[in-house]
């Protein structure tokens, strides 16, 4: 599974009342470190910051996330 895949099926069922990352960023707290993964859209494979081709399926489609 993608990590694309996984983070929308995470906040789909979520409520708007509930507390997000995004209504807790303004809260005057400083920031928490944030995580980076690159990922190959096409199959979802993680692979390192230089990588420009994915080694499993050779896709040249890389993403950057951060979370």
């Amino acid at each position: 599974m993608s990590l694309s895949r996984l983070l929308s099926g995470l906040f789909a069922d979520s409520e708007p009342s509930t507390e997000s990352p995004a209504t807790t960023q303004n809260s005057g707290e400083p920031e928490e470190s944030t995580t980076v993964v690159h990922e190959c859209r096409n199959c979802g494979t993680n692979v390192s910051e230089e990588t420009t081709c994915c080694p499993a399926c050779e896709s040249e489609d890389i993403v950057r996330y951060s979370i």
